[in-house]
Order: C-alpha cells, then sequence, then structure tokens
C-alpha cells in the first residue's frame, strides 16, 4: 500500500470518525466536546480541498508541460512568418533620436495639473468651511436645550442639588 492511499484512508476515517462523534457528543449535550469534534471535521475537509486542488493543479501543469513541448519547425516557421511587425503608436517615437518632445511635453502636462489640484483646493477650502458649519449647526438645533432650561422659573436652581423634591418642601 502506497503512502498516497494510506493518508486518503486515515482522511477518511478521521472524517468519519469525527463526523459521528459530533453528532454523538450533541445528543449527550456536551457541547464543548462537539465542538473540538467539529473543528477536527472541518479541518480534515480543509485536507481533502487542498489534497484535491494539489492534484488539480499538478494534472494541469502537466498538460501545460505536454503543450510547451519542442514545437515543430514547421509550425513556429509558419507563426514566425505571420506575426505582424513592431508597431508604433506615436510618429515621433518612431526615430529614437527624436525623443526630446517627450520630456517637455510631460513637465508640462504635470504643471498644468497641478495648479489645476491648486485651484480646486483652494475653491473646496473657501466653500466646504461655511456650508459644513452650516449643516452642522442644522443638525445640531435637535440637540439645543429648552429655551427656558429644564427647570421652572419659579424654582431655585439649587433646589436640585439639595435633595429630592418632595410635597412638603413647597
Amino acid at each position: 500500500m502506497n503512502a498516497k492511499r494510506l493518508g486518503l484512508m486515515l482522511l477518511a476515517l478521521t472524517l468519519a470518525g469525527t463526523g459521528t462523534y459530533v453528532f454523538v457528543y450533541l445528543y449527550r449535550w456536551e457541547w464543548n466536546r462537539a465542538l473540538v469534534s467539529g473543528v477536527l471535521f472541518l479541518a480534515a475537509e480543509v485536507v481533502v480541498v487542498a489534497w484535491r486542488l494539489s492534484d488539480r493543479i499538478q494534472s494541469v501543469d502537466r498538460r501545460l508541460d505536454a503543450l510547451t513541448a519542442e514545437p515543430s519547425g514547421l509550425v513556429l516557421r509558419r507563426l514566425q512568418e505571420t506575426a505582424p511587425g513592431p508597431r508604433v503608436t506615436f510618429s515621433w517615437l518612431a526615430r529614437p533620436e527624436r525623443s526630446d518632445v517627450f520630456v517637455p511635453v510631460l513637465m508640462g502636462a504635470g504643471a498644468l495639473l497641478s495648479a489645476m489640484a491648486w485651484v480646486v483646493e483652494r475653491v473646496a477650502r473657501a466653500t466646504a468651511r461655511p456650508v459644513a458649519e452650516q449643516g452642522l449647526a442644522c443638525q445640531m438645533t435637535a440637540l439645543a436645550l429648552p429655551a427656558g432650561g429644564f427647570l421652572r422659573r419659579d424654582d431655585d436652581p439649587l433646589d436640585v442639588l439639595r435633595g429630592p423634591i418632595t410635597a412638603s418642601r413647597r
């Protein structure tokens, strides 16, 4: 018996045993033991998934190795003949000695974008604070104290500190 079959048999026994004991411990109301058995069952399931994924990746790797084996000379020559040539998207980049325009264009675009960002920041700083403060003030009015306070006008504010209000004090 090879190691792979032995490991598979141990894994199957682990799954069967821990799965059975989860239900046995739940039936006996032994929650901590059921949790431990459940964690072991879950760990065995993760091992099964990892094993299957490993086998699948190895089979894909074998197929890719078979595909990337030495191509026949006829196929390789045909591919090289029909491949399109390199394409230059900017005509001024076609000549490497004429790339002196590229750096100033990038620097000019960077300076222009920096100036636009500065203007946006200044406008945001000037307008956001008053609007935010006004919105905050509107939201805070719901939390404001009553106009007369919590005490009646005829009550002495220190009465609250002196003790509970009783009928005899009034």
